[in-house]
């Protein structure tokens, strides 16, 4: 660059010396032939000059930018030509440089020197060449005969052309030093500037003709060329202005409209982020990172817009994604992971129905792309991801690792940065990366003074004094007044206020238990301070707690926790059903490894409570704090009177679904569950080749004489022995199902009908030879019959197999019951011999 400006200096300087010389020669021939009456013509032709430069044709362009350069000639250039012919080559460049220096507004001396240099050399060079062409031709040129005139005219035009060339060409030159390109001139440009020397051309040779003639026709006509030509061109100039200021207004409109627009995408980016329950300032902070970004990359301006869109819209497929999936605070399963996956189709398809003019497509669609290719949903590899997306995933993954998010803690600027260093060259783009590390101290800064700052502040030390925390039930007496006081400030009122509210609305609107403690423990986290929440729910059965859910540090050690009713600070407050905070954590964690015991400072646990007492607790440990205040322990009241009644409606939900498919005699699943199951196995064989699939239906013999002769409560009792006996002898795979009274079904994938045949014998041996405990040294055996239907030979659907397999099942109990050796006989023998 420092180069290129040396050689527009070294041109200008060049120029304007050659412009001297020629003015200097100019100067020479002039006052070699100086009269009396010449110099009365040269003074009008300077003073008719000098008034003709006020008068001057632009070449503005209708698509014209504001602040361009425009390009103006004068229609002085009739009297130059005039001199040209009166008094030859000084005349016309001393003209010139005069018409250069007046009719010329350029922005910048240095522009003007040129263009005043280039006029005089031009028009110097170009009337030369007209006085040797003249001296070459043996016309009598100077009388007033039309062929005299016509070559005169054509003379003159060629001065025209050369002059107008000859002036462009240096002012391209100059261009293309300044700017390093070649400017293009314009087609208004060139037929302006082309036709006003043609008309200054036939304009001089009407004057040259009035002169020699004395005839003034000839004037008023060559006038009236020169005026036609100034008028046309400011017709086309108001034209053309109207045409601009159109154009403007409709461009200052188009920019409203598209402002409307970018604050709706903006509104509507925020609604989605408050649906992704984590921050609401993400989509804000995105957008200032990634275009202040792309400034420092030098993206193009369309490239710029799309991230000042694709940073408030990149997750606006979301709105497909249910809530339970965005704000689950675990890790997503498989199925889980895909759902989410499509909200970069969904977003793209969505932003594409926009139409945008630039590619926020790109950014919606493939920010979740990776560098190494392992992204979704394209699998895109390196430079293959386009600019705008690969920008978009470094600033929304950094300012995402910042936040708290349910499911893990927010990291500190090094921390993120450390993360977002290691994953460069396979996740991320590691030119983009190195360049937003650079510059993220100024990006933050941008962040803060915009008061939009949601990310985990720098580690600070915590000040230690001598005093020990409060311990025991939680009164109003917990806590310090300066403590209660700084938690009363507006703000965290308000923060109280709007996640209460949240907590009411969004709590039970699932059934499932574990979403349900998943809602409860990320809703949590949003007022209370903690590292650990466990969510206790007590099992009759065992009368002990069980932790149902855990979220936050050392999660998989406490999912594991079992607490007995009365032990431990989990065990008071749901044996007593009162909160407890501040106590020494210890009497909590027996049975938990040494390092976990060491690092937790603080617990506050309140009770689940129903109708007929406590049901389990919300236990919160912290490592971070000395002891839990009375408004903490309030607020967790607060969440848990909502949170009882969304976990006791989960709970028997759950109860309900379990007994409405299993069976309460033998714990199998029932004829309900059974058909479901069933149904699905047969979907599963068709989708894989028709894979066989068996059913076995097996009933006791004559079962209804033991409940005649014994009572119903000893047939229950065989019943469930006789269950678990038959599933001891089925494959870990197959699934027992209780169907009906005394008949049992078999559900056995993958197993051929000689497989089949080769368990129903076992299992028929197993039960016929067991002998049942009626009473006190009295036994009986009983018989079994049993039938088999198999996939796809013995039908197709449920019921075809079910109907099979019964009556292969009735088959065998028939032909039992006719063969003499059956072992029914025997067993109804027993029955008889017992009464």
């Amino acid at each position: 660059m420092l180069k290129r400006n040396w050689s527009k200096i070294i041109l200008v300087v060049s120029i304007t010396l050659l412009a001297v010389l020629c003015l200097a020669a100019s100067a020479r021939d002039i006052s070699r032939s100086l009269s009396p009456e010449r110099f009365k013509w040269l003074s009008a032709l300077l003073i008719l000059t000098a008034i003709a430069t006020q008068f001057r044709i632009t070449s503005t362009r209708e698509e014209a930018q504001e602040g361009e350069e425009q390009s103006e000639r004068s229609i002085a250039s009739a009297f130059i030509f005039f001199a040209a012919i009166l008094e030859g080559a000084g005349a016309a460049s001393l003209l010139s440089s005069l018409d250069g220096l007046l009719s010329t507004r350029p922005r910048h001396r240095e522009r003007l020197i040129l263009l005043t240099a280039a006029s005089t050399i031009s028009t110097y060079v170009a009337a030369s060449l007209f006085e040797l062409l003249i001296g070459f031709t043996s016309s009598p040129l100077f009388e007033a005969t039309t062929p005299s005139l016509n070559l005169m005219l054509l003379l003159l035009s060629v001065m025209a052309f050369v002059q107008y060339g000859l002036f462009t060409a240096t002012i391209l030159v100059f261009d293309y030093l300044e700017a390093s390109s070649v400017a293009a001139l314009s087609r208004e440009a060139l037929l302006w500037g082309f036709l006003t020397q043609m008309a200054g051309a036939a304009a001089a040779i009407l004057f040259h003709v009035t002169w020699r003639s004395g005839d003034l026709a000839f004037l008023l006509i060559g006038l009236l060329i020169i005026a036609l030509v100034y008028l046309l061109n400011r017709l086309n100039a108001q034209r053309i202005a109207q045409i601009q200021r159109a154009e403007a207004e409709k461009r200052r409109h188009l920019q409203e409209i598209a402002q409307l627009h970018m604050n709706a995408v903006e509104s509507l980016a925020i609604a989605i982020d408050a649906k992704d329950q984590t921050t609401h300032g993400h989509v804000r902070r995105t957008q200032i990172y990634a275009m202040e970004l792309g400034r420092i990359l030098g993206v193009s301006e369309a490239e710029l817009r799309a991230l000042e869109a694709g940073a408030l819209l990149h997750d606006i497929g979301k709105l497909a994604v249910p809530e339970y999936i965005l704000n689950k605070p675990g890790k997503l399963t498989a199925a889980e992971f895909e759902k989410m996956k499509i909200h970069t189709v969904v977003g793209a398809d969505i932003v594409r129905r926009v139409g945008f003019p630039y590619p926020v497509e790109d950014v919606v669609r493939y920010h979740h792309e990776k560098w190494d290719g392992t992204g979704y949903p394209k699998g895109l590899k390196g430079e293959e991801i386009p600019l705008v997306a690969r920008i978009i995933a470094v600033v929304d993954f950094y300012d995402a690792t910042r936040c708290d998010r349910p499911y893990r803690r927010g990291m500190t600027r090094d921390e993120s940065l450390a993360l977002l260093r290691r994953l460069s060259g396979t996740s991320f783009d590691p030119r983009i990366v190195e360049a937003f590390i650079s510059h993220v101290e100024e990006f933050d800064r941008l962040i803060a003074a915009q008061d939009i700052q949601e990310q985990v502040s720098e580690p600070s030390p915590v000040p230690m004094t001598n005093a020990l925390p409060d311990a025991g039930l939680a009164t109003g007496e917990l806590g310090s007044r300066e403590t209660d006081a700084a938690f009363r400030s507006i703000a965290e009122a308000q923060r109280e206020v709007l996640a209460l509210h949240e907590i009411a609305q969004t709590i039970g609107s699932s059934l499932s238990l574990h979403d349900t403690a998943t809602i409860i423990t990320s809703k949590l986290r949003a007022i209370l301070p903690f590292d650990t929440c466990v969510i206790y729910i007590v099992d009759e059965r065992t009368n002990r707690a069980s932790a149902i859910y855990a979220a936050g540090d050392h999660a998989d050690a406490f999912s594991q926790r079992r607490v007995r009713i009365g032990e431990g600070i989990t065990g008071w407050v749901i044996a007593n059903a009162r909160s407890l905070c501040n106590t020494p954590p210890e009497l909590d964690l027996v049975g938990l490894p040494e390092e976990i015991v060491r690092s937790i400072r603080c617990v506050l646990a309140t009770p689940l409570v129903r109708e007929n007492g406590s049901f389990g607790a919300i236990t919160l440990y912290s490592m971070a704090r000395s002891s839990y205040t009375a408004e903490h322990v309030r607020l967790l009241e607060s969440v848990a009177q909502h949170a009882s009644v969304a976990l006791n409606n989960a709970l028997t939900f759950e109860k309900t679904r379990e007994s409405a498919l299993t069976d309460p005699l033998t714990d199998l699943p029932n004829a309900r569950a059974f058909r479901l199951l069933l149904e699905q196995r047969i979907a599963e064989s068709k989708r894989l080749g028709r894979e066989p699939l068996t059913v076995i239906s097996m009933d006791l013999d004559d079962f209804r004489r033991v409940n005649e002769a014994h009572g119903h409560g000893l047939g229950d009792r065989l019943l469930a022995n006789v269950a678990e006996i038959v599933k001891k002898q089925l494959r870990q795979m197959d699934v027992l199902a209780r169907f009906a009274g005394d008949e049992f079904v078999a559900l056995m994938p993958m197993a051929s009908r000689d497989v089949a045949a080769a368990v129903a014998e076992r299992v028929r041996s197993a039960v016929e030879t067991h002998r049942f405990s009626v009473r006190t040294g009295r036994t009986l055996q009983i018989g079994l019959s049993i039938g088999i239907a198999c996939f796809p030979d013995d039908g197709e659907t449920t019921e075809e197999l079910l109907e099979a397999a019964h009556r292969h099942m009735q088959r065998d109990k028939h032909a039992r019951k006719l063969s003499p050796d059956t072992i029914s006989t025997g067993s109804l023998a027993s029955l008889d011999a017992l009464r």
